[in-house]
């Protein structure tokens, strides 16, 4: 059984800031901001680390993404040994490219889910993914964040869920998890994220 890194952990505490205003609005509100923004948003820039955890096994990459929703790309930036491969996704699916040549990679949960697809899924959830919990938890220096629960609207199985941590005020992603049941399969720690919008 894979351990879930302490991703379920924080969900109580979170339960208990639910009802916590973050900048004098509730997070009902700011979670209604955040939906609108993620869907009128012609694109994103963002730096992230990535960890991904198979069970028996887990990778941490570095990489730089950009597109928005619908079409986009996310490059490895460390470890070296990788630097340059690439992910792309477009229409609903996504592969791993290296210098031109797609690759396969693994599932991380049963619905299939593979490292590729964590970035549209991560957005698709703040588009439209129904919310389980909310809360606005401390975040370091930087005061508050908007913690949401989402369930992965990319598919109908109930265990695959999406938590995020965004910036209350210009709604910037700070970290992402996937989760799949009790463990968290995927965690994107965002170093910077650019919302643009039309």
């Amino acid at each position: 059984m894979r351990h879930s890194k302490g991703a379920l952990m924080i969900l109580p505490i979170v339960l208990l800031l639910s009802g916590c205003g973050l900048l004098g609005q509730s997070t009902e509100a700011k979670t209604e901001e955040l939906r609108a923004i993620y869907q009128a948003m012609t694109g994103f820039q963002a730096s992230a680390e990535i960890t991904a955890d198979y069970g028996d096994r887990a990778y941490q990459y570095t990489v730089t993404l950009s597109g928005n929703a619908s079409n986009g790309t996310m490059t490895v930036t460390a470890p070296e040994s990788i630097a340059g491969t690439g992910t792309a996704w477009s229409g609903g699916s996504a592969s791993l490219e290296y210098e031109g040549i797609s690759l396969e990679t693994g599932a991380l949960s049963p619905d299939g889910l593979s490292p590729a697809d964590a970035m549209p899924v991560i957005l698709s959830a703040c588009q439209s993914g129904s919310v389980i919990e909310s809360g606005s938890p401390a975040w370091g220096e930087d005061g508050e964040s908007l913690y949401l629960l989402l369930q992965n609207p990319k598919t109908a199985d109930e265990e695959s869920r999406v938590a995020i941590w965004a910036d209350p005020e210009t709604y910037a992603l700070r970290q992402a998890d996937i989760l799949w049941g009790e463990d968290r399969v995927v965690s994107v720690t965002f170093t910077e994220f650019t919302i643009e919008e039309g």
